[in-house]
């Protein structure tokens, strides 16, 4: 069967009707973690990458976990002469140096950092492009390069599969190719002594927050903002109303965590189970 009828097999099982038999190495596939169904996202990244012929990949946290499980493969196609662009980010000053320098040490892959210092805006891109011949197959959603989103974490992920001809295809190669060649973008060897510092200043100050006794509302009164104000109103008259839950949908840094803790002090129940994702929003 000709290339393109495959491809087009694939998107009617994608898409259209599952139950339409198409081959799995030309379908767009959903690309999660799920240890029950035995279904991993470094799985879906291996398969790509022993079989492509160029690979680029962005991603805003990088860790030495997340680099162990690929450096094998990674070894392989450094053998085998396969390049491959990995572009990450100082944002949040959580991509691991010696992640980096194992990384850069292979021949076969140059490395960059997107420069967010002094900037408002962040960089949370995470995509892995493979080439195979004039075929794309492109790996986006909520995985960056760490351990627990590789293998552990609940991830979603979409794989597109294409020609750079296509819309979409050819929209997520240009902006990767404008992020690479961007001015912020910075090679290895002019960002990783500088980023070192940062990194460490910054993992030594996470290190003493962590041991500092949290302060109480007492010494420092907080005062909420106008969305926390009306999350604290909506859920005293949902309490008042009978309800036994709610929910608040809000962007990134706009105080979700605040709003929450400003409508327990006030609810004052007798016991609660607050759960967090990070161990510095409990604290």
């Amino acid at each position: 069967m000709h290339l393109r009828e495959e491809l087009q097999k694939g998107w009617e099982t994608a898409f259209l009707d599952r139950n339409t038999h198409s081959n799995l190495a030309y379908r767009p596939e959903f690309v999660s973690n799920d240890y029950r169904q035995g279904r991993l996202v470094l799985s879906a990244i291996e398969q790509e990458l022993q079989r492509c012929d160029e690979f680029q990949i962005s991603v805003a946290f990088i860790t030495q976990e997340g680099v162990t499980p690929l450096l094998q493969i990674l070894q392989e196609l450094e053998q085998k002469g396969i390049p491959g662009k990995i572009l990450t980010t100082d944002y949040q000053l959580f991509s691991e140096p010696e992640a980096l320098d194992k990384l850069y040490s292979l021949h076969n892959i140059q490395l960059k950092m997107f420069w967010t210092q002094d900037k408002d805006d962040g960089f949370h891109t995470k995509g892995y492009i493979f080439r195979q011949g004039e075929l794309y197959r492109i790996l986006m959603g909520s995985s960056n390069l760490t351990a627990k989103a590789l293998k552990v974490n609940r991830e979603w992920n979409t794989k597109l599969v294409g020609y750079s001809s296509g819309e979409a295809v050819g929209a997520v190669i240009r902006e990767f190719q404008e992020l690479w060649e961007a001015p912020e973008s910075l090679e290895y060897v002019d960002f990783i002594e500088n980023y070192r510092v940062r990194y460490r200043l910054a993992k030594e100050q996470r290190r003493i927050a962590r041991q500092t006794q949290i302060p109480s509302l007492d010494q420092y009164r907080l005062e909420p903002n106008a969305m926390q104000v009306e999350v604290v109103k909506n859920v005293q008259r949902l309490w008042k109303e009978g309800a036994d839950r709610g929910l608040l949908i809000s962007a990134t840094g706009t105080g979700k965590t605040y709003a929450s803790a400003f409508a327990l002090r006030e609810l004052r129940p007798k016991r609660l189970l607050f759960l967090v994702h990070r161990e510095q929003l409990a604290k």
